[in-house]
């Protein structure tokens, strides 16, 4: 059997546990607010733990000074077991220091959770104690309350355990949660109890407090299967023949953002849904509430084939004012290589309905792929520069992820090796946002240069169609390379002062972009 878990459950029965949650690199954690605002619901000790923040393509390892601030809290804290998330497979690395050094000066039980250890737990089981798979809070409360009553722990849904010479037990995973509006709204309180991790610093309190958008999801899932994402392994090997895509109601929103309200004072709202829900009834009883009751700008994510001009209209009269949408590549390799199939004329056609009706486009592209030739990126060029100002563009290098169908895709065509995968791969901690100044081959930062001058409405673009042509800039760009960072240092700077203007800078926001070092392209 495991030692340390043994001790937890006997430390813990009757009293209960105390419990600690850990995001690594993120202050937004949605996964860690609402698994602790579950526990603490319940009547559990929660401590939340954020341990480092998001830096632009600047994640360096844990430092020891940071890793004895973490060992500092959780003595502070009295915890019994420390759960870890992993919300990312570049973050596996991260995670292993982490636990070894809990391990090593503590003895603690830790449990890690999210979306790496529930594609690979075999992996991740001989580094924590234990793995929770899947869906979270019914699973993890399940086992809070296992400790509190002595119940057979090994027993939990959703559970891997390491048993040591004993091997591994895995149970079955739980249904997905059908309801989301029984779920208890994530924890945006300020008490002691939330601890921010930062170099020499500990600080208490609520470290999202004070920036100017409240990110929140209004379903879970997806309806499409994009080769790259997580969300096509999850809902065809974790949760087949599940309905993996599922809504809360208007009124579930609402009143989590009222509640927010109360303790944050942020201006926009951001729904980061993989795709903002287009379903009727739904749609009529949001347009109707959410200006009503909240009456702040608001921002989603959609997908192409859902975009119409009423559906768009009546979201743009509630208060939307900013659109994301993946673009991703050319038509070719779009539909090829991701699995989403979308004309060229239909993007453009929706860049021109955005602008008609004042909604600012955020086009999101992907780089760096093994399959596009010369031929595609400079179609992707020519979409792009029929795009009405404003906009802006999202520039993203090709991620790997395990077990996805882009994963599958390349390994079998051998146009990547395992080496290439997020996991093994940590190219999300420098590279995630495109940097011109990372090695790649001189055509592609070309082309990248290039493409991110369209979306800048000072530069000419009767200027840039032409240079598209060359020959010699494509063997030769360092003119448009560095036409392209005084270009990104100009919006920078525009950006910063119309944000500093509206009271949107933040110590945050700083942190995490201003660094002329890592610009990336915009």
């Amino acid at each position: 059997m495991n030692d340390r878990i043994d001790r937890l459950v006997s430390r813990t029965q009757g009293r209960g546990p105390r419990i600690g949650i850990v995001s690594m690199y993120d202050v937004e954690n949605n996964a860690v607010r609402i698994l602790a605002g579950t526990l603490r619901h319940a009547g559990h000790h929660v401590a939340e733990i954020y341990f480092k923040d998001w830096i632009s393509n600047h994640l360096d390892p844990a430092k020891d000074v940071e890793l004895d601030s973490l060992i500092k809290v959780i003595k502070e804290e009295q915890l019994d077991v420390v759960c870890i998330s992993i919300r990312a497979s570049a973050y596996y690395n991260a995670a292993r220091i982490l636990t070894e050094h809990i391990h090593e000066t503590l003895d603690l039980a830790v449990l890690w959770g999210g979306m790496h250890p529930t594609l690979v737990g075999s992996t991740c089981v001989q580094d924590a104690d234990m793995v929770l798979q899947g869906e979270g809070e019914l699973a993890l409360l399940e086992f809070a309350n296992r400790l509190l009553s002595g119940d057979q722990l090994y027993e939990t849904g959703n559970m891997m355990f390491q048993l040591g010479e004993d091997g591994v037990r895995k149970n079955k995973l739980r249904p997905l949660i059908e309801n989301l509006d029984t779920l208890q709204y994530r924890d945006y309180t300020t008490h002691d109890h939330k601890y921010f991790i930062w170099g020499k610093n500990i600080s208490k309190g609520d470290p999202m407090h004070g920036d100017p958008v409240f990110q929140m999801m209004g379903s879970r899932g997806c309806i499409y299967k994009c080769s790259y994402c997580y969300n096509s392994t999850y809902k065809r090997d974790v949760y087949p023949g599940q309905k993996w895509f599922r809504v809360r109601s208007p009124a579930s929103m609402v009143e989590e953002i009222k509640q927010a309200r109360a303790h944050w004072g942020f201006k926009r709202i951001r729904f980061d849904d993989e795709v903002f829900n287009f379903q009727a009834d739904w749609l009529d009883d949001f347009c109707e509430r959410y200006p009503r009751d909240v009456g702040l700008p608001f921002e989603v994510f959609i997908e192409p084939k859902l975009v119409n001009e009423d559906r768009m209209t009546r979201l743009r009269d509630a208060g939307l004012v900013n659109v994301y949408m993946g673009v991703q590549s050319s038509e070719r390799v779009t539909g090829h290589l991701y699995d989403r199939r979308v004309k060229n004329n239909t993007i453009g056609d929706i860049a021109n309905l955005f602008h008609k009706l004042g909604i600012k486009g955020h086009f999101q592209l992907i780089f760096d792929d093994p399959v596009s030739t010369d031929e595609d990126k400079a179609k992707l060029f020519d979409m792009i520069s029929q795009f009405p100002h404003p906009f802006d563009l999202y520039l993203f290098s090709m991620t790997v992820f395990p077990g996805s169908e882009l994963n599958h895709k390349l390994i079998e065509s051998g146009l990547i090796s395992e080496y290439d995968i997020e996991g093994t791969a940590t190219k999300t901690f420098y590279q995630h946002r495109i940097n011109l100044e990372f090695p790649r081959p001189v055509e592609d930062t070309f082309w990248i240069a290039l493409t991110q001058l369209l979306s800048k409405p000072f530069v000419p673009r009767a200027a840039l169609k032409p240079l598209s042509k060359s020959k010699f800039l494509k063997k030769h760009p360092w003119p448009i390379i560095q036409a392209a960072h005084a270009a990104n240092y100009v919006k920078m700077g525009t950006t910063a002062a119309s944000m500093a203007v509206n009271g949107e800078m933040t110590k945050t926001l700083l942190r995490r972009w201003m660094s002329f070092d890592r610009v990336i392209t915009t």
